[in-house]
């Protein structure tokens, strides 16, 4: 099997969508039986690096334009999400214009564990300075809202925001969040 690329575009019919990031990738395929041959082809290419796929992390879902017509046709219930890059990834249609889009919010596990980890070191510094701490928050929260405020992610930064005063239970903090993101 040769690299994803060549095979793209040697052996591949439909389009295929390859999108990368470290370790990581998510395929979209245009033939369903593409995506089935995939994985095969995929694991005896890995296994030649003693490299495999990892069995939780690797599915094959429907996605795409048609997905909840034809889910809804068979009987079945919303379309499939997906976890990539800290994200949940789920079929969606544009407000405005009512064509199909992918929609993105931060995955709950991501959120939760940022939380747990800010309440545990809350914890520590429970005797902290009080401008240290703010301090402190606001950069978390500042770092936090650059790398998950993407379009559609409001309500799950707004969450996490209040969440974080919530933990905290500095009022000053919300406005100076607020000012920050």
């Amino acid at each position: 099997m040769p690299g994803v690329e060549v095979w793209r575009t040697k052996l591949a019919k439909g389009d295929v969508i390859i999108v990368r990031c470290a370790d990581g990738a998510v395929l979209g395929f245009k033939r369903r039986e593409e995506a089935e041959q995939f994985p095969g082809q995929l694991r005896e290419r890995l296994a030649q690096f003693g490299l495999e796929l990892h069995p939780d992390k690797t599915r094959l879902i429907e996605f795409g334009r048609y997905t909840a017509e034809r889910r809804k046709k068979r009987g079945e219930g919303k379309p499939e999400t997906f976890n990539f890059l800290g994200f949940t990834q789920y079929c969606g249609v544009n407000h405005t214009t009512g064509n199909f889009t992918v929609h993105r919010k931060t995955s709950g596990k991501r959120m939760a564990a940022k939380l747990k980890g800010i309440k545990a070191k809350l914890r520590k510094q429970l005797h902290a300075g009080r401008t240290d701490t703010v301090e402190w928050l606001q950069q978390v929260v500042r770092g936090y809202f650059q790398f998950h405020a993407i379009p559609g992610n409001t309500s799950r930064l707004y969450s996490f925001r209040c969440e974080v005063q919530r933990l905290s239970g500095c009022v000053r903090f919300g406005a100076a969040a607020s000012a920050a993101a």
